[in-house]
């Protein structure tokens, strides 16, 4: 899956590098979708440069895959992409609209949904319809993952007006066993009819995967697998539905959302600080730069955080990768705490260190717009150790 021919390009669509499969954005978390069940026939709705498909072949290489995109100028431009840089990697076309493609009969193992208009949601990703479309064109045991953006997880993406919380409220009574991964703003839902035992239940790596992949890539590929298995519920808290009419009312468009985020944001700050307050560190930084720039405060209010189960514990992780895919790589210094204290960690709280914290250094890790960091193959070490270890 790596480039025959150099690589790096970075759009607002698609990050792609040549030397690496994972680049640290949401496409790398579709490498689940054959983790977590049968793979045989595949659908990806949205092209997208093809962000998504070298991790889902990655994870597997026998898949027969169809993408559909509604841009014949985007389809031919992957295509030639693809066939001068990764040329193995083997995929149908089909120019099409998403939102009545799965109305042909045609059923998959596995549909990968990662649809926009513009820089927003199209509207029949909110339509039940759709939904229930996507419902009857999924084998007995398949799995749906759905690319849901919208609010960032440090803002409570699940309390209304959000779409990740219309989402989850029109998703629930196709999929109750619904769950997510969650990644900076966006998150990918994993929808199957049942939920696989963790230690028996999912389908095994690739016995060759230290031969096909760098280790880099290797390491992350056992994280996802890791992940799926602490995947949270994609719901509603306390089983409160919304109405699927006052989606119109949803926020989906950039400017929609960022307002919502900073009608949330102090919210939010008033959380870490008294976090900070209750761990003995000076709160008073909390909503200045210098909260990041101050391990001696930010690592104990965000650890404060995550022992109370809070969603401002991913504010920290969030910000770090988020300013390095900025080009801001000033909190290195977080990668490195996740590096040196990863086993410890993983004691004391796994399923945020897990679902959160190890996710968006290994993201870091794998951003091919920065320099090598040095504590990337320590990093490394730990991630295969701990999945390992599960």
């Amino acid at each position: 899956m790596y480039g025959a021919t150099p690589l790096l390009l970075s759009t607002s669509a698609t990050l792609l590098a040549g030397d690496r499969v994972f680049v640290g954005n949401q496409p790398d978390d579709f490498a689940v979708g054959p983790l977590s069940g049968p793979a045989d026939e595949v659908c990806v709705l949205g092209l997208g440069y093809g962000g998504s498909l070298r991790p889902l072949l990655t994870a597997s290489p026998t898949s027969r895959v169809t993408a559909v995109d509604l841009d014949p100028d985007m389809v031919t431009v992957t295509r030639a992409l693809f066939q001068q840089h990764f040329p193995q990697a083997e995929f149908r076309t089909e120019v099409a609209d998403a939102a009545t493609f799965l109305d042909g009969g045609r059923r998959y193992d596995l549909l990968l949904i990662d649809v926009y208009a513009g820089e927003s949601y199209p509207s029949f990703v909110l339509d039940a319809a759709f939904w229930r479309c996507v419902r009857g064109a999924v084998t007995a045991g398949g799995t749906v993952l759905l690319n849901a953006w919208g609010l960032p997880s440090h803002l409570d993406p699940f309390s209304p007006p959000s779409p990740q919380h219309t989402l989850a409220a029109l998703l629930a009574p196709l999929w109750p066993q619904a769950r997510y991964l969650p990644c900076r703003r966006n998150m990918t839902v994993v929808l199957r009819d049942t939920w696989p035992d963790p230690e028996t239940g999912f389908p095994p790596l690739a016995a060759d995967l230290d031969e096909r992949l760098t280790p880099a890539d290797a390491a992350i590929l056992r994280m996802q697998r890791l992940r799926l298995h602490r995947a949270e519920p994609f719901r509603v808290p306390d089983g409160g539905l919304a109405d699927p009419a006052d989606s119109v009312d949803v926020p989906t468009t950039p400017d929609q959302l960022d307002a919502e985020m900073a009608r949330r944001w102090p919210a939010m700050l008033d959380a870490v600080r008294a976090h900070a307050d209750a761990a003995g560190v000076d709160a008073s930084v909390v909503g200045t730069r210098a909260f990041y720039d101050r391990p001696d405060i930010a690592v104990p209010a965000t650890l404060e955080l995550a022992r109370r189960g809070h969603p401002a514990a991913a504010l920290l992780p969030n910000v770090a990768a988020s300013l390095t895919f900025a080009g801001d790589t000033s909190l290195g210094w977080y990668g490195e705490w996740m590096a040196d204290e990863a086993e410890k960690l993983a004691a004391e709280l796994p399923d945020w260190l897990v679902r959160t914290a190890l996710p968006q250094a290994l993201a870091m890790a794998a951003n091919p717009l920065v320099p090598a960091w040095p504590w990337t193959a320590t990093l490394l070490e730990r991630t295969t150790a701990l999945a390992a270890a599960r």
